[in-house]
């Protein structure tokens, strides 16, 4: 008989099954490359722009390619992505990514990329819920948490069921957490599959110009 460990023991637990463990490890950090820290450089310069009322955009290559100055000129935007990056990687960098105004308006687009890493659902579920409790308990923002967006079958690591599945979870902590849910995934999906609608991608993953208006028009009907 395993003893149960004690809550002291980080991040995952030992979960025993009748055809399965899962092994109590941390869950490694996938955001050590050069691009990652030299936005950070960038984000503790620019730290001072995040005043009452920002428009704070946190992710990941998506987010990063978005260009927010031309989209949303009438908002004070922030931008937060980076890409490549990952789940773990907003945790680590949320205190210089965020700031600490009084309030302001956060959205966040992440998780494809763990999906990518084949990263299994119950670690990406695991990693969304610590982000979540982290934000909750100590930013004062209304959080717009967005939906993960389909991608091209050339895009094999990225299974469609996978995408589905975080997003009926990520809808459920919106909920759960009293954030809004940006389901953007409908507004890029094929009509005829679950995969991305070509016209609306550059490369079957990263939004282009159309897309990305199709975005901003959404998420201004989604602020009214």
């Amino acid at each position: 008989m395993i003893k149960k460990p004690f809550l002291a023991v980080p991040l995952l637990l030992v979960f025993l099954f009748s055809s399965c463990q899962i092994i109590k490890r941390d869950i490694e950090p996938l955001n050590n490359y050069a691009h990652w820290h030299q936005r950070m450089i960038v984000f503790i310069n620019e730290k001072d722009s995040i005043r009452d009322g920002s428009a704070i955009f946190f992710g990941n290559s998506i987010i990063e390619g978005f260009d927010l100055k031309t989209f949303f000129p009438e908002w004070n935007t922030v931008n937060r992505g980076i890409v490549s990056d990952h789940i773990d990687g907003l945790i680590e960098r949320m205190d210089i990514s965020l700031g600490n105004a009084e309030r302001a308006k956060l959205f966040i687009l992440i998780g494809i990329n763990d999906i990518g890493a084949g990263r299994s659902e119950k670690e990406i579920k695991y990693l969304y819920r610590k982000m979540l409790i982290r934000i909750a308990e100590n930013y004062h923002y209304e959080v717009y948490l967005h939906s993960i967006l389909p991608t091209s079958p050339r895009w094999k690591n990225c299974p469609p069921e996978m995408i589905k599945n975080l997003n009926r979870y990520i809808e459920k902590l919106a909920k759960r957490n009293g954030m809004t849910y940006v389901d953007i995934y409908p507004l890029f999906k094929s009509e005829n599959s679950d995969y991305a609608n070509e016209a609306l991608f550059r490369d079957g993953l990263h939004p282009n110009r159309t897309g990305y208006a199709l975005w901003a028009e959404y998420l201004r009907s989604v602020m009214k």
